[in-house]
């Protein structure tokens, strides 16, 4: 694009200058001062300024994750008309830039997110899964292949202890449509992973921390698209586009598509078979997905800052080869399939000179699913089927159709008081009722109703009070939150008894205070200390008390977790050396884990205590301009404490199972500038990701492995209850295009093809290869 420096008269001229990154795609809401003057980028990435010919310049550069830019200048016609900025995917800017979006608001920099910078590796063929894994303190946990059941460890919080977000919002309106498992990373900026307490503009009754997903903000008139193959016939790509109509009015949307046999060989579960067959290929773990989204909006109108409307439509067919559980039985006809639509509506403004913020979120929609497990007989690992004179391979036949209706509410309101103190108050609301049909459900003897024709409702509210504060400057920052829990649902009990009747309903309410206090201290320009605090609640979620009717069954007789938490941590930068240290200690009672009940069917219960502490480390070292090094490793330490049931005292002092312990990774990249021809990109990258042993049930602290922190030796417990040792290599490349805006890359993961397990012991795929093609029109 041609940029024009136009007269002004004899001694001045107009100078435009665009800022955008190394994909090309223009940032917003840069700051660029040049000498005295001073401002933002537009929704184009372009300013615009009124220069003396004859003075020398001072440019600077600066934006959220994206490293900044200090340049000089002995005239203005060397000044460039575009600058790349280089993304900074280390932790969030400390520069507080004043803005509209509640999401720059100067709390992000107390309460600390690890920023995973999706459109860094865009490009690549990553999973955001993958992605996530690199992440100091993350461990994504995943049942399988792509599809499969996903939840996320954050210093031993796991599953519904860790709340998740879209653009801020509770991402439960979206069902299993949009998730860590099934989103590319071609429609998201960045994704920040909150360990401990969580900023006000994300209210939830998260217990250990939150995952806010945070959509592509791309402003400007763009279409981009990508096609991604791989092992066991894995299929993914995406296209997104954005169209400005004018200043005010735009459209956009997104699509996306995943597809995967996922027919990777494992180790043979069944110890007959494996005696002539060591290897068997998964046979019925099809996972197919589509997920579409639309908007229409407009900003910066006189009633408005910005409204839009979304449309969304997603579409998932998904076989089950085994429990959650277990892979002791396989099974070759269940399924599970759901649909939804989903409209959206959020609008935001700003009032009395940008003093009182709103912004406010509506969504209402029914997903429609159908549970199948009709088939009469069962199969075994070689895929060979035995018939039966019954239907239901999980000895409980279901032919449902269920419909879950979700409503959910979303008001943030922010107020300066003056520049060092703003005021926050966010409440958020969620409706959930599921009900249906099965010819084969189980009845109610006395209601002569089938368990999923009975309604089944789910409220919950959270409402947070926040204040952030500036003191001495911005040397001290401190974040205190306040916090009121409500919820209430009623539905059937299936979990214990088999003859169910009128008396197995159940319904339940509560009520409950939170708190959290945040601080940041600013040591000097490169180090930081953090420190948080907070009495947390977490209310049990509406698949904990429901069940999933396929393989959990419903538990009302759940109670709220609640845990005391704190963080202490210090980060600090000197040139292109980064490096940060974290430790964390939690108190929780009343856990809430899914264990296994009468097979096939597995139940969520409360344990009663938890104490757990750890530390992590995270560091990065760039070598010039095109090489990287890192690494990082978390150790943690959660274990069970007293127990008033008698036969469950000898748990005291044993790790929680199911949790990894230790885990760590370390990795390099590599860019290369014009090597073929000008204005292409080849990049090599590499990473090393091990998780020491751990074990699916509690075993006796005396059988835990010797050594220091438990990190050598072997555990002399029962072998098929340790999760082993596993360490997995990827290695991959990129070549680009720029001018073009055409990429591709390949990938290898698991190049060492080991045994990858997780948790209860569910076997992830071998090696496996992917190739994805890129293309991009701006």
């Amino acid at each position: 694009m041609t940029i024009a420096a136009t007269s002004l008269g004899w001694a001045q001229v107009r100078k435009s200058i665009i800022i955008r990154d190394y994909n090309n795609q223009v940032i917003k809401n840069a700051v660029v001062s040049i000498n005295d003057q001073q401002q933002k980028t537009d929704n184009l990435g372009r300013v615009q300024f009124d220069l003396k010919i004859e003075d020398d310049y001072t440019l600077q550069i600066f934006a959220d994750n994206y490293r900044s830019v200090l340049q000089t200048y002995s005239t203005v016609d060397l000044i460039m008309n575009s600058f790349y900025l280089e993304v900074d995917n280390t932790v969030l800017s400390d520069i507080i830039v004043e803005t509209k979006d509640e999401q720059k608001n100067s709390n992000r920099g107390i309460i600390r997110a690890v920023t995973v910078d999706t459109k860094s590796e865009v490009l690549r063929p990553t999973s955001l899964n993958d992605m996530m894994n690199k992440t100091t303190g993350v461990r994504v946990r995943q049942g399988g292949g792509l599809g499969s059941e996903t939840s996320i460890n954050l210093n031993g919080f796991q599953g519904n202890a860790i709340r998740f977000f879209k653009d801020g919002i509770p991402l439960n309106y979206l069902g299993q449509g949009y998730n860590l498992s099934n989103v590319p990373l071609d429609v998201l900026d960045k994704v920040e992973v909150y360990k401990g307490i969580i900023p006000v503009h994300l209210a939830s009754d998260a217990l250990g921390g939150a995952v806010n997903l945070v959509s592509s903000n791309v402003q400007a008139n763009q279409l981009r698209a990508s096609a991604e193959y791989g092992s066991f016939n894995t299929i993914r790509s995406a296209v997104r586009g954005h169209y400005n109509f004018n200043d005010h009015l735009y459209a956009g949307g997104e699509v996306f598509y995943n597809y995967s046999d996922n027919d990777y060989k494992i180790n043979n579960p069944d110890t007959e078979l494996v005696k002539t067959h060591s290897k068997v290929r998964l046979f019925h773990n099809r996972y197919k997905h589509f997920y579409a989204n639309a908007y229409v909006g407009a900003n910066n109108l006189s009633w408005t800052d910005k409204i839009e409307l979304g449309l969304s439509y997603y579409n998932i067919d998904k076989q089950l080869q085994n429990s959650p559980t277990s892979m002791a039985v396989p099974y070759g006809g269940i399924q599970d399939k759901q649909y939804s639509v989903i409209p959206t509506l959020r609008y935001k403004k700003q009032l009395f000179n940008d003093k009182l913020s709103i912004d406010q979120f509506l969504s209402y929609n029914v997903v429609k699913s159908q549970a199948i497990d009709t088939l009469k007989g069962r199969y075994n690992w070689l895929g060979e089927f035995t018939p039966r004179g019954y239907r239901g391979e999980g000895d409980m036949p279901m032919d449902a159709d269920i419909d879950m209706t979700f409503f959910t509410s979303r008001t943030l309101i922010g107020y300066k008081i003056n520049p060092s103190h703003q005021l926050w108050l966010n409440n958020t609301y969620n409706y959930t009722k599921r009900e249906g049909k099965d010819p084969y459900g189980r009845v109610i003897q006395d209601l002569n109703q089938t368990v999923i024709e009975l309604p089944t409702r789910y409220k919950k509210n959270v409402l947070a009070v926040g204040l952030t504060s500036q003191w001495f400057g911005t040397k001290l920052e401190t974040n205190a939150i306040m916090k009121l829990y409500n919820y209430s649902s009623r539905g059937l009990n299936t979990a214990s008894n088999v003859d169910l009747s009128a008396r197995d309903i159940h319904e339940v309410s509560d009520n409950a205070f939170g708190w959290a206090l945040g601080l940041k201290y600013k040591l000097n320009e490169q180090l930081n200390l953090r420190f948080s605090i907070e009495d947390a609640r977490r209310l049990p979620g509406y698949t904990e008390l429901f069940g999933d009717y396929i393989f959990i069954a419903s538990n009302f007789n759940l109670k709220p977790e609640q845990s005391v938490n704190l963080n202490l941590g210090i980060e600090k930068e000197v040139g292109n050396f980064q490096y940060s240290f974290n430790s964390f200690f939690r108190h929780t009672k009343d856990i809430v884990v899914l264990v296994s009940g009468n097979p096939p069917l597995s139940v969520y219960v409360n344990k009663e205590k938890a104490n757990g502490y750890g530390f992590e480390g995270d560091l990065s070292l760039k070598v010039a301009k095109h090489y990287k090094f890192y690494g990082n490793f978390t150790w943690q330490s959660i274990r069970y404490g007293e127990f008033k049931q008698a036969a469950d005292k000898w748990l005291k002092g044993n790790r929680v199972p199911n949790i990894p312990y230790f885990f760590a990774n370390v990795g390099a990249e590599a860019k290369f500038d014009n090597v073929i021809s000008k204005q292409d990109r080849l990049t090599a990258y590499a990473n090393l990701n091990f998780v020491r042993e751990f074990y699916i049930q509690p075993i006796d602290k005396s059988m835990e492995p010797d050594g220091f922190l438990g990190l050598f030796g072997k555990s002399k417990g029962d072998v098929k209850n340790i999760v082993p040792d596993q360490t997995s290599l990827t290695l991959g490349t990129l070549y680009e295009l720029k001018k073009d805006g055409i990429s591709v890359g390949v990938e290898v993961r698991n190049l060492l093809n080991q045994d990858l397990y997780d948790y209860f012991k569910i076997q992830k795929a071998g090696r496996s290869i992917y190739l994805k093609l890129n293309y991009k029109l701006n």
